[in-house]
């Protein structure tokens, strides 16, 4: 039973769309809208349609529908997240001053520790009932997704809403932490979701999989690769759109996402829909809060001082003096991070029996330890009183009405406001350097051990705050030494906007995006210079002390599928045989052009293989899909016998009903059983299937003795999936899979660092 033609519907491939077809997110006919009638003789194709890697081919008014609403999406979430972080921050700071004032500071600490603790709770108990994986900023694997890997289920509705929640209550509950990481993931959420509802339409086609060719049975198809290239776009235009409203700095979300994608995942078209992304979500997130009465800049990083000239030539030893000492720190942080980080896992893999409670007690009582080291350190400041024109920033805490604790300015905010006080260069003797020294101890160490914790967090406003204490922390004692002929140094809030970029820099590994962001929030882009020249010493020296940033390192230890741009140099004397030679491909998964039913079936059981090769007389003539295969056979056992679109619609009533979900693979395993048969019909097992007609009838050919960084370029920058490897004679030796390309890389850089160890003494 097939789908009927309905004019008016979505396009594929330039013809009618049928209406009421639907595919599933494995690429499969929907069992909830299965077809119920023939559709039109023209509509059908005999050969699945190909398309180059990464190039999705879709009509442009869908693309840029696509755009445009994952930027007004990513406005409207950025005003909810924005107001009720306030409303939550404002209340527990409130409550800490009013018991303070009434009852004393120790009062006060408790009920800020109680109001951490009760935020905190809300945080994991949401994280770890709802959705487990939402429990950290998913960067990695959002960096994963965008380098060309699959995603898998990581991108779906409910981890778009509890990461957005738990990203509120874990900043609200005062953890040392930012938001853009969260941030970043949830626009890349949003864009997978918003795509593949708009796009899946105009990627499917009917193919004719009657091996008499008469069209008699007909799946519907849908193309992968044209979808997932589509939602890489898009995803990189919700990532830059998070970045964008952070900072309010369209052009550095674009700066952030180009160098966290790399040049050679970046598509042409990628650039001005991220440039027309942006500025509407920057200009739209910035409208929605005039309507409620406020100003973005109140919630960014931004100087509202700027000067004339911020920086003289004498100024210069001492910004490269920051960074000298920051370069090597970030690698030194990123280090003892990770550290802590395998310690706390293994400490929760020794209490495996107490899991998730002991993740959720642990983190908890973190959220409590934050809030009482804050406020015990803060009451090592001593109260200096209010100037007229004083920075509103600046927290009262345990002093008198019309004073301030400066430590307390620093540490019982959050971190955007202590940032922002750094920068100020109108509030110049607000901060003496041992108070930001009390400031810096206290939040790097929590900072550092929060690693670990299952909370959404973004390192971005962290680090820049820890550069940005020892910058102003060198840059007060510079100004009082005049070097030039007129004035001293330069104001220390200019040497620790210079800190927090080498900070940044080194622990991120960026360039751009971080003189961008730094240069948007002093309000004065002669700063320019002197950063840049910082960012180049303090990424040389962190190189220098430790070859891989932080989010590299989690890459790697997530076991997130990444394929880096160049080849290890441990590669180059293998060849392509021995790449094909590390992911032998089972005999049950080489179909030939056509096959039984019950080969298709056998073959599908490899669960570890989604392409499967094609094999004619022992050449490779393409390869196919488990998606294509799996529409093969629901629309083969759809044919068997005229009675089934009745049993369809009533087993379709039960999914819609929830009374029945079982997953594709319980379905599959039905439909494959010795007799073939499902709840949909029956499969002869001698049945044929002509999948010669669903294959990519242009494979990749690669020579067997194709040297393998040669076979790695294909896949790091030409975005090749899968290749076959020939002997000489054209017969089929093997295949490459990205995935297996990526876990043979792994383990020859193991083994490569595993030989280094015993002949080198281990890094600082």
């Amino acid at each position: 039973q097939r789908l009927p033609q309905v004019p008016g519907s979505p396009p594929v491939d330039g013809r009618a769309m049928p209406a009421g077809a639907g595919c599933d997110i494995f690429a499969v006919c929907d069992l909830r809208e299965r077809p119920t009638h023939t559709p039109e003789p023209d509509s059908i194709e005999k050969q699945v349609t190909s398309r180059a890697p990464w190039a999705h081919r879709l009509p442009g008014h869908i693309m840029w529908a696509v755009t445009l609403a994952t930027a007004v999406g990513m406005a409207i979430l950025n005003m909810m997240t924005i107001m009720c972080m306030r409303k939550l921050v404002r209340g527990k700071f409130h409550i800490m001053q009013s018991v303070t004032d009434e009852f004393g500071v120790a009062f006060g600490a408790m009920a800020l520790v109680f109001s951490a603790a009760s935020l905190a709770t809300c945080c994991m108990s949401l994280i770890f009932i709802v959705d487990p994986d939402a429990g950290s900023s998913g960067a990695p694997e959002n960096r994963g997704w965008l380098n060309g890997n699959n995603p898998g289920n990581f991108f779906t509705l409910k981890s778009l809403v509890v990461r957005g929640m738990a990203t509120i209550l874990g900043n609200a509950a005062g953890y040392p932490v930012g938001r853009e990481g969260p941030t970043v993931t949830m626009g890349s959420n949003l864009a997978f979701l918003l795509t593949d509802r708009m796009v899946r339409p105009y990627a499917r086609q009917w193919v004719d999989v009657d091996t008499s060719g008469a069209g008699r049975t007909t799946a519907l198809v849908v193309d992968e690769e044209r979808i997932a290239a589509a939602k890489r776009v898009a995803c990189s235009v919700g990532g830059a759109c998070g970045m964008a409203m952070i900072f309010d700095a369209p052009i550095g979300g674009i700066l952030y996402m180009f160098e966290e994608v790399t040049a050679v995942c970046w598509p042409m078209e990628l650039t001005f829909r991220a440039f027309t992304g942006t500025i509407t979500c920057a200009l739209l997130s910035k409208a929605l809060l005039n309507f409620c009465g406020t100003d973005i800049k109140a919630f960014v990083l931004y100087e509202w001082s700027p000067q004339r000239h911020p920086w003289d030539w004498w100024d210069l030893p001492v910004m490269i003096l920051i960074a000298v000492i920051l370069g090597p720190f970030s690698s030194i942080h990123t280090r003892i991070c990770l550290k802590v980080g395998s310690w706390r896992q293994a400490a929760m893999k020794s209490m495996s029996r107490w899991q998730p409670y002991a993740k959720v007690v642990e983190a908890i009582l973190y959220a409590a330890v934050c809030a009482s080291v804050c406020a015990s350190v803060a009451l090592m400041g001593r109260c200096e009183p209010l100037r007229p024109g004083d920075s509103g920033e600046l927290v009262r805490y345990n002093c008198p009405k019309g004073y301030y604790n400066p430590v307390a300015s620093l540490l019982l905010t959050t971190s955007e406001g202590a940032v922002n006080l750094l920068f100020s260069r109108r509030d110049e003797g607000v901060i003496h350097p041992v108070n930001a020294l009390l400031a810096l101890c206290a939040y790097t160490c929590l900072n550092i051990g929060l690693t670990g914790v299952p909370a959404p967090s973004g390192n971005f406003t962290g680090t820049m705050l820890i550069g940005g204490l020892v910058g102003r922390i060198i840059g007060s004692y510079a100004s009082r030494v005049t070097l030039g002929p007129d004035d001293g140094a330069a104001p220390s809030g200019v040497f620790a906007m210079v800190g927090s970029a080498a900070m940044l820099c080194g622990f991120k590994r960026m360039s751009l995006a971080v003189v961008w962001f730094v240069a948007v929030a002093s309000n004065d882009f002669n700063t320019v210079p002197p950063l840049m020249l910082s960012i180049v010493v303090s990424l040389i020296l962190a190189w220098f002390f430790k070859e891989r940033g932080y989010d590299e390192e989690q890459v790697l230890r997530r076991n997130v599928d990444f394929l880096e741009p160049e080849p290890p140099d441990c590669m180059d004397f293998k060849g392509a045989l021995d790449l094909s030679a590390a992911q032998p491909v089972p005999e049950e998964a080489m179909l030939a052009p056509e096959t039984t039913t019950r080969d298709v079936a056998a073959a599908l059981r490899c669960k570890s293989w989604s392409e499967f090769p094609v094999i004619h007389d022992g050449i490779c003539i393409g390869f196919t899909t488990r998606g294509r295969l799996e529409a093969a056979m629901r629309a083969c056992a759809a044919n068997v016998d005229d009675d089934a679109g009745s049993h369809i619609i009533r087993h379709n009533r039960r999914f819609e009903t929830g009374e029945y979900r079982p997953s594709v693979e319980g379905e599959l395993e039905r439909l494959v059983s010795d007799n073939l048969a499902n709840s949909i019909g029956h499969i002869g097992p001698s049945q044929m299937l002509p999948v010669r007609r669903l294959i990519d009838p242009a494979p990749f050919i690669i020579l067997e003795d194709m040297p393998a960084p040669r076979v790695y370029a294909l896949f790091s920058k030409a975005g090749v999936n899968i290749a076959c490897v020939v002997s000489d004679s054209g017969l089929f030796r093997g295949m490459i899979t990205r995935a297996g390309l990526i876990k043979y890389t792994r383990k020859l850089e193991l083994e490569d660092e595993e030989r280094a160890s015993k002949h080198k003494v281990a890094p600082l």
